[in-house]
């Protein structure tokens, strides 16, 4: 294992510091400490970015952490005073390490070690296209990857949350795919902290296997088919999976902290990040500050009832608030320039009507009211969408435990547990308000995907409910976290033997979702252990272009910086993975898109003549190839040839491509057309 992961190191240090000030200075709850500083930090550098003051709002962070983290430690150096005379006082140790603390101290140590050295690759596409390639790019230039300088058309309307959290996790050291991995792991982990919220360590028999079931939840509610390949859930950098379990992680962190009295400013940020993960997060983020707002206005912890109403009101506001401020500065002030995007390129939508018009006729139309002619034109796409909804609901198996309707109703059975064991009809009536406001945005949260496969989505993405799974596992997870992390507060406020009731309800839903996790998954097949070729392709990539940029700057007729660098891509065949995997190799060189006249770049070259009808083929003609390469490109890097590519451009190569017959090549372009640098073997 290199000690390139001394700023991890730091990064989890830093964490632990602030932690530590939130619990002993601020009376936040050690178990939700770790949630509240990661949000903290993610919604600080992303309005530091905002400013363009990425890198100094990090430095200063790191600093405040560890002066902040140091002044509460030395203040509390002596046990604290029992509240009550004559009760036990808590020592320091006790305070900061609580069973939630411990169980999310143990899981990011662990996976630190263990992605330090086995050192997991990014391996799927939206990893290259998107997610890995945004953290590179924001590690690498040190600013927002939607600011960065780049050659291809970049979705800039993505939420930096979790971009900007990995980049709080390699500040000071070098980029690598398993730190972006360990960022998104940790903030899971912090979350699953949040369920087990005040469980002190007398209630061990019910954190651990409430950590347990935790830590099985984003394989249960995601896997769908036998498993015959590595599972990647805790080795994925998509915004689908941490999006659910923020989203419920802000619902259970608000529950824990109404039962440990902890600060209410404390959720704001935890409501902030989960509109700051990925563009349909907001109305996520919405859903649970609307959770919460009912809980503050319903259920007072006052008596009467109208004691405190105005605070609450305001609290309730607060809530709203937060991921509003996110939507406004990101969404509004930052990105509006580039929200407007083609659909047929995109995929972000096909019309031009205002939401609240969409969702207004969306809704008449539901009732069987009229509407307007743009929306009578569409009737029968959103009729066929509904059924279609309605069917994958019913019947398509997205999870582990079967179609969305099996999942609903194994919630409903979790709550009923909860219900079980709850010692009054108070809070036995408060759990089952929070579990049906959570259904009521469910429904709520289908009807906005009902929308936009009917009205935004392209014709092929609505049709075929693309993504269906990625978008309902999303809200299936944050709700089971939300209805475990019910069980787990009514339990420990309950009398002995309710608690152990509790306790060995919430260890039978540990077995039987580990019982379910080893039919699709199997140890050795996840992150627990995988044979290094599952990562085989990312390593020969990486070893490929390895070559090409020490191939380049070994060049002596290379002019200007390695940033500086312009490479053009040739890879006969390619569907667009390897160009978005190259691409992200590179860099900081860039991967030059081409002309967007004939099609951009990422995929096959040649004469209009030749072309074999592929979507990927770019039919540039000899010359217009030849200028283009000349005003904006510096090197050719042909990784696959073909007979297509050299019948139509072997003349503009000095060698007329007998470099790249058998292997791959680097090419310098010139006035003269484009000169031999190096030739390679293909890597097998």
């Amino acid at each position: 294992m290199e000690f390139a992961c001394f700023d991890v190191v730091l990064a989890l240090a830093a964490l632990w510091l602030l932690g530590a000030f939130l619990t002993l200075r601020c009376g936040l709850h050690a178990a939700l400490s770790p949630l509240c500083a990661l949000s903290l930090y993610a919604a600080l550098l992303t309005f530091g970015g905002i400013a363009g003051m990425l890198r100094p709002t990090a430095i200063l962070l790191y600093a405040a952490s560890a002066m902040l983290g140091a002044w509460a430690l030395w203040r509390e150096r002596k046990p604290a005073k029992a509240a009550v005379p004559g009760a036990v006082k808590q020592s320091l140790l006790s305070r900061l390490m609580p069973p939630g603390a411990a169980v999310f101290w143990l899981l990011a140590l662990s996976f630190a070690v263990c992605f330090a050295v086995r050192g997991p690759r990014f391996g799927e596409y939206d990893e290259y296209s998107f997610w890995g390639t945004a953290a590179k790019l924001t590690r690498l230039q040190n600013v927002l990857y939607s600011d960065a300088k780049f050659s291809w058309p970049w979705p800039a309307t993505q939420n930096p949350g979790l971009i900007v959290l990995s980049y709080f996790f390699q500040l000071f050291g070098s980029f690598a795919a398993w730190k972006v991995h360990l960022a998104y792991d940790v903030l899971l982990f912090a979350c699953f902290a949040a369920v087990l919220g005040g469980v002190k360590w007398k209630d061990y028999a019910l954190a651990f296997p409430a950590a347990a079931a935790c830590w099985l939840a984003p394989f249960v509610f995601t896997i769908y088919r036998q498993q015959i390949y590595v599972s990647h859930v805790y080795m994925l950098a998509y915004g689908d999976i941490p999006a659910g379990i923020v989203f419920g992680g802000a619902v259970a962190f608000w529950v824990a902290l109404r039962q440990t009295k902890g600060p209410f400013w404390a959720v704001l940020p935890v409501l902030a990040l989960t509109a700051n993960i990925k563009g349909n997060t907001f109305v996520l983020s919405l859903a649970a500050a609307g959770i919460i707002a009912a809980d503050l206005l319903l259920f007072a912890q006052e008596k009467p009832w109208h004691k405190g109403l105005a605070r609450r009101a305001g609290g309730a506001a607060a809530a709203f608030a937060a991921p509003l401020a996110v939507y406004y500065f990101w969404n509004i002030r930052y990105v509006a320039r580039v929200v407007s995007r083609n659909a047929a390129t995109g995929g972000m939508g096909d019309t031009s009507q205002p939401l609240t018009e969409v969702a207004k006729n969306g809704l008449f139309m539901l009732l069987g009211l009229p509407v307007g002619e743009y929306y009578e034109a569409r009737r029968e796409r959103y009729q066929a969408m509904l059924a279609a909804m309605q069917d994958a609901f019913l019947h398509s198996k997205i999870t582990m435990l079967g179609a969305g309707a099996v999942v609903v109703a194994f919630l409903a059975v979790l709550l009923l547990g909860a219900l079980v064991v709850a010692p009054n009809a108070k809070r036995r009536i408060r759990a089952a308000v929070l579990w049906g406001l959570c259904a009521v945005c469910f429904a709520a949260y289908n009807f906005m995907m009902l929308l936009s496969y009917a009205f935004i989505f392209s014709d092929t993405t609505g049709a075929g409910l693309v993504d269906y799974n990625r978008y309902l596992y999303t809200y299936y997870l944050g709700w089971f976290l939300v209805t475990l992390a019910l069980v787990v507060l009514e339990a420990q406020a309950s009398g002995a033997w309710l608690r152990l009731l509790g306790s060995a309800a919430v260890l039978a839903l540990a077995c039987g979702m580990l019982y379910v996790f080893s039919r699709y998954v199997q140890p050795e097949l996840c992150v627990l252990g995988y044979a290094d070729s599952e990562f085989s392709d990312a390593q020969a990539a990486e070893a490929e272009t390895a070559r090409v940029r020490q191939a380049i700057l070994s060049d002596t007729s290379r002019r200007g910086a390695e940033n500086e660098q312009r490479v053009f891509l040739v890879c006969q065949g390619d569907d667009g993975r390897r160009w978005f995997q190259y691409s992200y190799e590179l860099l900081p060189m860039t991967l030059v898109y081409g002309s967007t006249e004939y099609g951009g770049g990422g995929g096959t070259y040649g004469l209009q003549e030749l072309n074999n009808g592929s979507m990927y083929y770019h039919s540039y003609p000899v010359d217009v190839l030849e200028k283009y390469l000349a005003e904006n490109c510096d090197y050719v890097f042909i990784a696959q040839c073909d007979d297509t590519f050299t019948q139509s451009y072997a003349s503009l190569f000095s060698d007329g491509l007998a470099a790249v017959q058998d292997g791959q090549a680097v090419y310098r372009v010139t006035e003269n057309g484009m000169v031999l640098v190096a030739g390679f073997e293909v890597l097998q």
